[in-house]
C-alpha cells in the first residue's frame, strides 16, 4: 500500500491535532496530580533521570507519567500541521495572501477565541481558589498575545494561553519571512535553515534551568523547528512512495529516537524532529485513525485547548475521586464544552 499525494490529508491532519491535544489536556491535569514533572521550557537533569527510572520499572500508571512529563512534543504536533496547512492554503491553492491582511485576520481570530475562555477562567479559578490569579496587567498582556515578551516578567502561569501568542509569532515570520507562490529560490531553502539552526544553536547556550532558555521557549524561537518543517514538508515531500511497511518502521524507529532524546538537554532541544516524524508516520501507518469521532476531535482542537483550563479547575477543585474517574470526567467535559464554544463560535462572522 502506497501513500498518495498530498504527504497529509485533511483528515490526517486533524487526527495529528487530536492525538496532541489529548496529550496536552493529560499533561496539563496529571503534572498538578503529582505525576511525572515535565520538560517543556526547561530542562531538569533530576526530572528526566526520574522518568527514565519509571520506565525501567513500569507500573500501570506509567503511560500517565509519559504523557505527564512529555507534553513538550505534542505542541510539535500542533507546529507542524499548522505550518503544512499554511503552505497548501496560500501558496498551492486560489487563496489570495495578503501581507497584512492575513496577520490581521488571524490576529483577531486568536483573540476572539481566548476572550470568552479566559473570563471564565479567571472566574472559575477565583471561586475554585478563592483568590485572583495573578494581576490584571498580565491577563490583558496574554490576551492581546503579548504576554510572552516581557523578559523580566512573564507570567503564563495558571493558564495555557501563552501557545496563542508564540503562535501568533510564527503568523509574523511566516507573512513577513517565509510566504512565497510555488518557487523556493536556493537562498530561500538558505533561509529556512538558518532560521531553524539559529534559533536552535541560541538555545544550545543557554543554561538548561536558566531563565533565559525559559524565555525562548514560551517564544517562537523555541518552536520555529517543526513549523518551519511543516512548511517543507508541504512544499517538497508530496508524491514521496512509502509503502505501510516502511512508514511502520519510521514509528519504530523515531519513537525510540524520540523517547531517548527526553534524556539529554542537547538531545532534549531537537528531539521535535523524530517527535514530527513519529506523528506523521503514525498516522500515516495506522488508516483507522481516521476514525470521524477522532477527526472530528481534531477539527475542534482549538477550541478544546482554551477550554479545558476551566474544566481543569473546577475537576481539581471538587472531585476527589480515582485519579482515571477524574480524567475521564475532565476529557468528556471539555470536549463538550469546547463542542458547545465551537457551536458558538461558528455564529460569529470571523469564524465562518
Amino acid at each position: 500500500m502506497r501513500s498518495k499525494a498530498p504527504l497529509l490529508t485533511r483528515d490526517e491532519g486533524l487526527v495529528i491535532k487530536a492525538l496532541c491535544i489529548i496529550v496536552v489536556m493529560l499533561h496539563n491535569y496529571l503534572h498538578l496530580r503529582g505525576f511525572a514533572a515535565e520538560n517543556e521550557f526547561q530542562f531538569y537533569q533530576d526530572r528526566a533521570d526520574s522518568m527514565w527510572q519509571m520506565l525501567l520499572h513500569p507500573t500501570l500508571n506509567l503511560p500517565l507519567h509519559l504523557a505527564s512529563h512529555a507534553v513538550t512534543y505534542a505542541l510539535v504536533g500542533f507546529l507542524f500541521v499548522s505550518g503544512y496547512g499554511l503552505v497548501k492554503k496560500y501558496e498551492q491553492s486560489p487563496v489570495e495572501f495578503r501581507r497584512w491582511g492575513f496577520i490581521g485576520r488571524h490576529y483577531i481570530k486568536l483573540v476572539c477565541l481566548v476572550l470568552l475562555p479566559m473570563i471564565l477562567a479567571f472566574v472559575v479559578f477565583w471561586l475554585v481558589r478563592d483568590y485572583w490569579p495573578l494581576s490584571w496587567r498580565d491577563r490583558v498582556t496574554e490576551l492581546l498575545l503579548v504576554g510572552n515578551l516581557h523578559y523580566n516578567h512573564i507570567s503564563i502561569y495558571p493558564f495555557v494561553y501563552w501557545y496563542l501568542g508564540m503562535a501568533m509569532q510564527l503568523y509574523l515570520v511566516y507573512a513577513l519571512l517565509l510566504h512565497r507562490r510555488l518557487s523556493y529560490p536556493w537562498w530561500h531553502q538558505l533561509l529556512l535553515l538558518a532560521l531553524v539552526a539559529g534559533c536552535g544553536v541560541a538555545q544550545m547556550y543557554c543554561a538548561p534551568t536558566g531563565y533565559t532558555i525559559y524565555f525562548l521557549r514560551v517564544n517562537m524561537i523555541g518552536y520555529v523547528g517543526p513549523f518551519v518543517a511543516g512548511i517543507v514538508a508541504a512544499r517538497h515531500l508530496d508524491h514521496i512512495s512509502i509503502k505501510s511497511w516502511q512508514w511502520w518502521l519510521i514509528v519504530l524507529v523515531s519513537g525510540m529516537v524520540m523517547v531517548w532524546s527526553l534524556w539529554h538537554f542537547y538531545s532534549w532541544l531537537w528531539g521535535w524532529l523524530p517527535a514530527t516524524m513519529f506523528a506523521v508516520s503514525l498516522v500515516k501507518a495506522n488508516p483507522w485513525l481516521q476514525w470521524r469521532p477522532i477527526v472530528w476531535l481534531g477539527s475542534v482542537s482549538a477550541k478544546v485547548y482554551v477550554m479545558h483550563p476551566i474544566v481543569r479547575e473546577l475537576v481539581i477543585g471538587f472531585t476527589r475521586h480515582h485519579i482515571r474517574v477524574e480524567l475521564l470526567i475532565y476529557l468528556v467535559v471539555s470536549v463538550m464544552l469546547a463542542a458547545g464554544y465551537a457551536w458558538l463560535l461558528r455564529r460569529t462572522k470571523i469564524f465562518r
